[in-house]
């Protein structure tokens, strides 16, 4: 099993964030695109029928708010938070008139306790030193029977290593500055019921990504397994 060290991350944490808001400031293109991720319309169906009337939804580590458009299907309540604020600004100005943004780190967001019903976190938890807080603080603001959709991504992953330096135990810089964690099902399982997390369903998924400017040339494709849990109720 990996063990998180939250004490030896905390210089680590900095320069990825760091990393990923230079990322963000370096072009005007869409880093990811346009289109939303790709498992995102496989769990849409449960997801609406689980969902109570107007429900408040939080794009946690929203980006440049691709999967918004998904998202605004479900509720005119949408929060959009990052602790980039280049990424944020790109967000396209008829989305970002739709839905508040908040500009956080993921681990301490500004809102109460129990604020929303569902909560989005795609292509994050891989790029955390810890992900513990982050997930503590997800939990912290889901409703009882709130539910939490979030990919964990291990080595069926194509992209997993490739170009990558490992600095420790499935952990790695890709580029030299972008930290990556690729971590087994049973170890992915683990991590979010410690966090206070009921599994309702998780599957492997796989879709294909066009080239993301400034960050990976070629078209490749993303396979990771993907999580649909609920805080208890």
């Amino acid at each position: 099993m990996t063990t998180y060290h939250r004490e030896n991350n905390l210089d680590l944490s900095d320069q990825n964030k760091k990393a990923w808001d230079s990322l963000y400031a370096s072009t005007e293109d869409l880093i990811w695109g346009s289109q939303p991720v790709g498992f995102i319309d496989i769990f849409m169906p449960y997801i609406k029928n689980k969902l109570s009337r107007d429900p408040r939804i939080l794009d946690a580590g929203a980006g440049e708010g691709r999967n918004l458009p998904q998202l605004l299907t479900l509720s005119d309540h949408i929060v959009a938070c990052d602790a980039s604020e280049h990424a944020l600004d790109k967000i396209p100005a008829p989305l970002r008139s739709l839905l508040k943004t908040v500009i956080c780190d993921l681990e301490a967001i500004p809102l109460d306790d129990g604020f929303f019903d569902f909560i989005l976190l795609a292509d994050v938890v891989e790029t955390l030193p810890d992900p513990r807080p982050v997930l503590h603080e997800l939990h912290r603001l889901l409703k009882p029977g709130g539910l939490l959709l979030c990919n964990i991504p291990g080595f069926e992953d194509s992209i997993a290593d490739i170009d990558m330096e490992a600095i420790g135990e499935n952990q790695y810089l890709y580029q030299g500055r972008y930290f990556y964690r690729f971590v087994y099902q049973d170890e992915a399982i683990a991590l979010l019921e410690s966090c206070g997390f009921q599994m309702i369903h998780h599957q492997l998924c796989s879709w294909v990504e066009a080239a993301h400017p400034s960050f990976r040339s070629d078209a490749h494709t993303h396979s990771s397994y993907v999580f649909l849990v609920e805080k208890a109720g």
